[in-house]
This record gives structure tokens, C-alpha cells and sequence, in this order.
């Protein structure tokens, strides 16, 4: 008979997509769902990250181009690429929102044990820190894990969320 341990060992499940060549995973309690792209209807919207707003379950959902945020070039959607819509609380107002993401294209869910996470390696920009909680590694490829309700801050939030309101009020 195995002895029972007082500690159990804790298994994640991350959800694996690809922009460019890296390798990303975001919390599976985080994602909503999975879309197949279609171009965002755009906004009148200073922010180049904003990519414009979509419809799926009956809400309006704000798009963002993840290449703009990690500072990539763009790059043209393919019939791989994928929306991520992420369920996140927003820290101040107490929130549900509902932000999408532009993925190069989504692979598979990976169970990831903490044990087997590193912490994000010191790059000296506190902004990648941020929201990089771990890196893991399959088959030599290395899996950046992201903390999307860290991606933004509040004021980003904000406006992202606005902007969808406005447009759902226009409309």
C-alpha cells in the first residue's frame, strides 16, 4: 500500500498558442473560449493594441493584436489563427469582462505541473515580469506561461472596456 502524503503535488491546465515563433499557455480557468479569427470591427481608438470588438454570446467583446502588445510586427491572419477570449475580474470595478486575443494559431491543453514551472528569467524590463508567471518546456521548446488579468493595468482595462460599452451603445 502507497504511503499518502500530506501534500498533494498541484497540476495546471494551459491552454498552448503560438504567436510568431514563441510558444505561449494561459490558464484554462481564464479562457472562455476558443473562435476561429475574423476581423474585428474597428474602432476610432488611439491605441494600436486594440485591434476593434467582436459579438459572441450576446456581449461585445474588445479584440486585442497580441503582436502590437509584445511589441512584434503584425502580421496577417491566417486560417489557423484563433481569437482567445479570456473571462477576466477586473481589481477595481469587481467585474466580469471579456477581452479577445489574436493568436497566430491555439495547439492543445497542457497538464503542467508547478513543480516542472521556472520562474521568468530577469530581463530587466519589469513590464514582461509582470505577467510572465513561468516558463515551462515541451519537447526543447520553451512555453511561456501568461497571467492575462496581469497584461493590463487597470487604467488599460478601462479603456478597453469603454470602448466596447460605447460602441454596444451605438449599435
Amino acid at each position: 500500500m502507497p504511503i499518502l502524503r500530506n501534500f498533494e503535488i498541484m497540476t495546471g491546465k494551459y491552454l498552448t498558442f503560438t504567436l510568431d515563433t514563441a510558444l505561449y499557455a494561459a490558464e484554462i480557468n481564464q479562457v472562455l473560449e476558443v473562435l476561429d479569427y475574423e476581423p474585428p470591427h474597428t474602432l476610432p481608438c488611439p491605441d494600436p493594441v486594440i485591434a476593434g470588438i467582436i459579438w459572441s454570446r450576446n456581449r461585445s467583446i474588445s479584440v486585442i493584436n497580441l503582436h502590437r502588445k509584445f511589441g512584434s510586427t503584425d502580421r496577417q491572419p491566417t486560417k489557423q489563427s484563433k481569437i482567445i477570449v479570456f473571462e477576466l475580474t477586473d481589481p477595481v470595478k469587481k467585474t466580469v469582462l471579456y477581452i479577445g486575443a489574436v493568436t497566430d494559431s491555439v495547439l492543445e491543453v497542457l497538464e503542467i505541473e508547478d513543480s516542472q514551472l521556472e520562474p521568468p528569467p530577469e530581463t530587466g524590463r519589469r513590464t514582461a515580469a509582470d505577467f510572465i508567471t513561468g516558463i515551462a518546456r515541451k519537447d526543447n521548446l520553451f512555453i511561456l506561461i501568461l497571467d492575462f488579468s496581469k497584461l493590463f493595468s487597470p487604467d488599460d482595462l478601462t479603456k478597453i472596456i469603454s470602448l466596447a460599452d460605447n460602441e454596444k451603445n451605438t449599435a
